[in-house]
């Protein structure tokens, strides 16, 4: 009896206290976290290093960063230079072997990397005097040998052969030689061109001429007593020399006269890449600094954003949309919105996105989302505390862009001193939204028309056409492109007549093709047989192994690899279907698929023909091949392209096959050869099981 009526007198209280709580008014928001960052010891050597020590016991780790402070530089016909150093540096040094030299660091436990205008390293604190040597050694005595400069010239002008077809990769390419303009070092771009014409004399020349100790910092913090490191630095770096590069003077970025779109054509793409970009003139120094980050953080700044919430959560156009405002030091701050949509609401998404940048400078934020905000800030800016390199950007930041000494210890109440009234006056003020470019990297054929009506002020916005480096060209007219009398069955015929004619294509009732590819130094190997009778079998083959497989027969097919058998399912079955057969435009229902128009394909005109909802055939105007597949999939929440470039057609018994095969997974291509192509052969079902 006496347990329950303390039980009943401690529920009343309980009752009471919550009875008192008036839930219309939202908590005070908690006082900002005091920062603490340790004072640096900092000085300087003769050649014009400076040097920043931060003493920090907690653990027993030392962490070295190295920043060389260049400003923005033109590199012009020598454009590969960066690019190459910035892979061949950490490559050993003078004294080490690059094996020898990695060797040592795994055994240390430690981590380096290296730039081209940067190196880092971190280890434990008793390893940390040796490491420091081998970071100074790769750095400043690089092992530039003959040999790594082609593999690495190799490997990077792979990368840039693939990145020349991949939407995302041209639309950053237009965006920055647009919005910076084309005299602007931002704006300059590698190209294929520039790259084989790069030697390794350039590579050198560029290092010693940027890779400078008077433009050069160095701070290192953790687990050490500056009184003992500072000679070493000086020992390590002390007969470093170089002069200062001060840059060269450049026309500054200039806005649109007024909202504009600019629109790159990419008529393979099956969603448009859209991005509302301007400058600005504001700097880290600005008062406004931090309401600025704030209406970013609200505009698009992660999940809780107005631009996400509209364009993914409400309206389903895309998996994300953001927002970024970058300060660079040496030239004007870049607003940037952006998000990656399907074709069918690109119009849609543009007028969405530019809705909510114009919302934000007219009507004040909420007080929810602005305390959404700075939590995110606070809560961001002191887990980033945990990590050295964070610590080490902070004390750069502070000697390199003229910010105050307790910018950073203070950074927090600035953060929670922003006013609704402040983020509505930053955003009026900096968020140029009548001079900003509208980028629009897409396919045309089916985005223009609409794209062509948007008047989010009631008026309709003027467009631009690029090409994919940014030169002026005319919109493409996909009306009066075809000829008179060109549709999906003249199309289809031009391609039989072109191979050697229907009726003997008709006549090939089975195939059998053996083809092998490189990837990665391996050889893979490649058989692949298909009868009109709904069966086809592909198997890859390593080292004579079979290491992935795809049977069809009829009725049920399976996809196997690494020996892991897994049954197509119904939909899985119908799709693969249509490509068993020999030839499958002798399958096609002309009736049920599209003549989309005239689109380039690297250079040559092509009629594209839309044969399902997620596939398209390319077919040369001139000469009537086929030249291309395109193919869309759903994989990991994204939407991917596959891409098959087809070409070296040569005669097999009268018909002309193609012989080389190029197959793009997103930015991974791999080059097919056939060897051998046997025609009408008898297989069995046992073929197919």
């Amino acid at each position: 009896m006496k347990k329950l009526s303390l039980s009943c007198l401690f529920f009343f209280i309980i009752s009471f206290v919550y009875s008192q709580i008036d839930r219309n008014q939202q908590p005070p928001a908690a006082k900002a976290p005091e920062i603490q960052l340790d004072e640096p010891v900092y000085f300087k050597l003769e050649n014009g290093l400076q040097v920043l020590l931060v003493e920090n016991h907690k653990l027993p780790r030392v962490t070295a960063v190295l920043n060389v402070d260049t400003p923005p530089i033109f590199e012009r016909e020598k454009a590969g230079a960066n690019a190459l150093l910035s892979r061949m540096l950490g490559k050993g040094s003078l004294t080490i072997e690059k094996d020898v030299f990695e060797e040592e660091i795994d055994f240390l436990g430690a981590r380096m990397n290296f730039g081209a205008a940067s190196a880092s390293s971190s280890s434990l604190s008793r390893y940390f005097p040796r490491v420091l040597t081998m970071m100074a050694n790769a750095a400043l005595q690089p092992r530039f040998s003959p040999e790594e400069f082609e593999k690495e010239k190799a490997k990077l002008l792979e990368n840039l052969k693939n990145a020349d077809n991949q939407v995302a990769a041209i639309a950053k390419r237009v965006e920055r030689i647009i919005s910076y303009g084309e005299k602007h070092p931002y704006a300059e771009y590698l190209t294929v061109e520039k790259l084989s014409n790069t030697k390794l004399e350039d590579v050198t020349t560029f290092y010693e001429s940027n890779f400078t100790p008077e433009n050069a910092y160095l701070i290192l913090i953790g687990d050490i007593k500056p009184n003992e490191i500072k000679q070493q630095i000086k020992k390590l770096f002390g007969s470093w020399k170089g002069k200062k590069n001060v840059g060269e003077p450049f026309i500054p970025a200039k806005n649109a006269s007024e909202l504009s779109v600019y629109f790159t054509d990419m008529p393979s793409t099956v969603q448009s890449q859209i991005a509302v970009i301007f400058t600005t003139e504001i700097k880290k120094t600005s008062p406004d600094y931090f309401a600025v980050l704030l209406a970013n953080r609200i505009l698009g700044g992660g999940g809780q954003s107005r631009l996400f919430i509209n364009l993914r959560e409400d309206k389903g156009y895309t998996y994300g949309a953001y927002s970024s405002f970058s300060v660079p030091k040496y030239t004007k701050a870049r607003f940037r919105a952006s998000a990656k949509v399907r074709n069918t609401v690109t119009d849609s998404a543009v007028v969405e996105m530019v809705k909510e940048i114009d919302k934000i400078r007219e009507l004040p934020v909420s007080q929810k989302e602005l305390d959404q905000a700075k939590a995110k800030y606070v809560g961001n800016f002191v887990l980033a505390l945990e990590q050295p390199s964070t610590i080490a950007q902070y004390a750069l930041s502070i000697l390199t862009e003229g910010l105050p000494s307790d910018f950073y210890t203070t950074y927090l109440q600035k953060i929670n001193a922003v006013s609704i009234e402040d983020i509505q006056r930053v955003t009026q003020k900096y968020f140029h939204l009548n001079n900003a470019r509208i980028f629009v990297t897409g396919k045309g054929s089916e985005v223009l028309e609409n794209l062509e009506k948007v008047a989010p002020f009631d008026k309709t916005l003027p467009i631009k056409f690029y090409d994919k480096y940014g030169r002026k060209v005319e919109r493409p007219d996909y009306d009066s492109s075809l000829s008179e009398g060109v549709d999906v069955s003249s199309v289809i015929n031009a391609y039989f007549e072109a191979i050697g004619g229907k009726d003997k294509a008709k006549a090939v009732q089975s195939k059998k093709e053996i083809a092998s590819a490189s990837m990665q130094g391996m050889t893979l190997e490649i058989e692949s047989k298909k009868t009109n009778a709904q069966q086809s079998f592909l198997a890859v083959k390593m080292m004579g192994n079979i290491v992935q497989k795809q049977v069809v027969n009829k009725t049920e097919g399976y996809n196997e690899a690494q020996g892991q058998r897994m049954p197509m399912d119904a939909a899985a079955l119908a799709k693969a279907l249509p490509d068993t057969a020999v030839f499958t435009e002798l399958t096609l229902d002309p009736a049920q698929i599209n003549l989309i128009g005239i689109v380039d394909v690297d250079g040559t005109k092509a009629y594209e023909i839309k044969v399902s909802e997620s596939k398209s055939y390319f077919y040369s105007v001139n000469s009537g091949l086929k030249i291309k597949i395109s193919e869309t999939q759903e994989m990991g929440g994204n939407t991917i392209t596959q891409e098959t470039v087809i070409g070296d057609y040569k005669a097999v018994d009268g018909i002309l096959f193609p012989h080389t095969v190029t197959q793009s997974f997103g930015p991974q291509k791999i080059d097919f050869v056939t060897s051998t192509i046997e025609l009408n052969i008898s297989f069995t079902d046992e073929d197919f099981q």
